[in-house]
């Protein structure tokens, strides 16, 4: 609870003085879909700070409702592979987080990096969902040539690329994945620079979401 509200206080605040600063409208309550990302990153602060400390499993319940949340929202911004991917891939793998973090409580399970077979392999699987989702938004979404487009299918590509590998390698206490979710935050904020209508709450939030994976990168670090 504690988390939530330090979520809440310090992401509204930000977002406020993004808006003195700007001169823009960033928080748009009339707007449902707005209501449940808002909601979502409150929650989403919450639980990257209480699994900061590898010993508390609990952030990750926050994290399913988290992505519930997004799921609401993409289905309301009719991005109905999003809603497939939180729904069908990242609350399973939460699910399995809790499992095996619980597990760890009992033969001790620390943080730690990644081998080098399995960090090749994770190299590779990071490029062929990079290489299949620039295809999907390629032949699906945009249906426009390859070369169009480039760097906003590549960015999205690589949104959706570090946050499954970042979610998978949680499962087992890896730090790489704080690794793979700056990655995210970084990419996320030029993501939503280059839209053809740049949405700077997004861009807001991500700067706070690189701080925040930054600073448990370090922490786990630490521990390693």
């Amino acid at each position: 609870m504690g988390y939530a509200v330090i979520g809440a206080a310090g992401l509204a605040g930000l977002l406020l003085l993004a808006e003195h600063l700007c001169g823009i409208r960033l928080m748009e309550w009339n707007n449902t879909a707005f209501c449940l990302g808002f909601a979502a990153s409150i929650i989403g602060v919450a639980y990257i700070l209480t699994i900061k400390n590898p010993n508390n499993y609990l952030g990750f319940y926050g994290g399913i409702v988290m992505s519930l949340l997004l799921a609401g929202q993409f289905v309301l911004n009719r991005q109905y592979d999003l809603v497939v991917l939180y729904l069908c891939v990242f609350i399973p793998f939460l699910i399995r987080s809790i499992v095996v973090w619980k597990k760890g409580e009992d033969n001790g399970l620390q943080p730690a990096w990644l081998q080098p077979k399995a960090l090749w392999l994770t190299i590779i699987a990071a490029m062929l969902i990079v290489v299949a989702d620039y295809a999907l938004n390629t032949c699906v979404i945009y249906r426009d040539a390859w070369s169009d487009h480039c760097l906003l299918k590549l960015m999205s590509a690589m949104l959706i690329c570090s946050s499954t590998i970042a979610n998978y390698w949680l499962i087992y206490k890896k730090t790489d994945a704080w690794i793979w979710w700056v990655t995210y935050a970084a990419v996320g904020i030029v993501f939503y620079a280059i839209l053809p209508i740049p949405n700077v709450f997004l861009i807001v939030l991500n700067i706070i979401f690189l701080l925040v994976n930054g600073s448990a990168l370090l922490a786990w670090r630490k521990l390693c």
